[in-house]
């Protein structure tokens, strides 16, 4: 039957894909398409459709390899357009490359019908070693040097990307029915579909950014979202970026630190994320705060505690807040308490009784004493009384 496809189109296959997978998948597709004008002067598109005309699919291994190596070198040549300005084209970091590579494995069965080999793919195409290498979180005095320099709209964003460890496409996919106002601490829904991991989770903010957040929540309208004004997610997320390179700038210092393996920022927008997940793992474990943050390795933890996740994070509050301070008391401790002042008054209680009985003893004995005086002294006049002699 000619009038069905064989093979699916770039529209499809980036339609059948989640939010954040088909932004992904859209920047590697992008990419592909700039190398292949590059590498061959042709878009993506046809050289695949030309290397499944050729019947040679050990071809595609060729093109998937010389990719992976044209992502690892700069290559100033190509200039990329960021915002309304624009800069050379630089390497991709090997965990961002394995990225690419995974779109593009697929888009090469499924747009152009060509069957990839796990195992020759991993034998022809050689990739670059991951880095591990967690972000430098930011410091209390820098987030709220942050805070102090961005517009109030920023300054909200980061106040709560500091307080619940969201990444900013989380945050950014938030509508003002994502946020329940109800609960204590105030809670912020995050949608499974807006995820990495296609899970959904509740995370929560401190109460110095409560009257920001609900002065915000009042001034949106009903069905829009909070933080974002761009329509197309992925350029709303290049724009955070692009505001934070702004205000890395303007603040200068350490903020314009850079890490020596790959030459990034040490101080990005990520930064916030790593602040959160660093201060409530102080608190409660690393596993909870990975778990609380939306790592899957991590996620059962955080399911198991979900009950008990708000008065966790209450005792996280303090390590939290940039700005105000507070003094959280557990329920343990709170009890402790208690039980102390109870025991204490026992004690009071009991020395106030032997102290009763003390004086009742006391009391006692100096009516006894009283009582043997009397008598001595009626002894005595009774014997004053015996001892005068008549009169007759």
């Amino acid at each position: 039957m000619s009038y069905i496809a064989d093979n699916t189109t770039r529209a499809e296959f980036l339609a059948e894909r989640k939010i954040r997978s088909r932004q992904v998948a859209q920047v590697a597709l992008n990419q592909f398409d700039i190398f292949c004008k590059f590498q061959y002067e042709k878009d993506g598109d046809t050289l695949i459709k030309d290397i499944k005309d050729s019947g040679i699919a050990d071809k595609a291994y060729t093109v998937m390899n010389q990719f992976c190596m044209w992502l690892g070198e700069d290559h100033p040549e190509i200039q990329v357009i960021m915002g309304k300005s624009s800069r050379p084209m630089r390497k991709r970091q090997p965990m961002t490359t394995r990225g690419y590579l995974v779109v593009i494995k697929a888009y090469f069965e499924e747009f152009g019908g060509i069957e990839i080999n796990d195992r020759r793919f991993k034998k022809r195409v050689r990739q670059q070693k991951r880095i591990n290498h967690d972000p430098e979180p930011f410091t209390h005095e820098e987030i709220r040097l942050l805070c102090d320099t961005a517009s109030p709209e920023k300054k909200l964003l980061y106040m709560v990307l500091k307080d619940t460890a969201m990444r900013v496409g989380e945050a950014l996919h938030l509508y003002k029915e994502d946020i329940d106002l109800t609960t204590n601490p105030i809670s912020i829904n995050i949608r499974a579909e807006t995820t990495k991991t296609s899970t959904a989770r509740t995370v929560h903010i401190t109460p110095e950014t409560v009257p920001m957040l609900i002065n915000k929540i009042n001034n949106t309208q009903d069905g829009k979202k909070i933080f974002a004004t761009n329509k197309d997610h992925l350029k709303a997320v290049s724009n955070e970026t692009l505001m934070m390179t702004f205000y890395r700038k303007k603040i200068g210092g350490t903020f314009l630190e850079k890490y020596s393996h790959n030459g990034r920022h040490k101080k990005n927008i990520h930064s916030l994320r790593a602040f959160a997940i660093t201060q409530i793992a102080d608190v409660h474990g690393e596993e909870f705060a990975h778990g609380y943050a939306g790592h899957t390795k991590y996620l059962g933890q955080y399911i198991r505690r979900n009950e008990k996740i708000p008065e966790m994070i209450k005792r996280c509050a303090p390590k939290l807040m940039i700005y105000e301070s507070i003094v959280v008391v557990d329920q343990d401790e709170r009890v402790k308490k208690l039980e102390e002042e109870q025991q204490k008054s026992r004690l009071d209680m009991m020395a106030l009784t032997n102290i009763m009985s003390q004086l009742a003893d006391i009391k006692a004995d100096s009516v006894r004493k009283d009582l043997e005086i009397k008598q001595l002294q009626n002894m005595l006049e009774n014997k004053e009384s015996s001892s005068i002699p008549s009169i007759s």
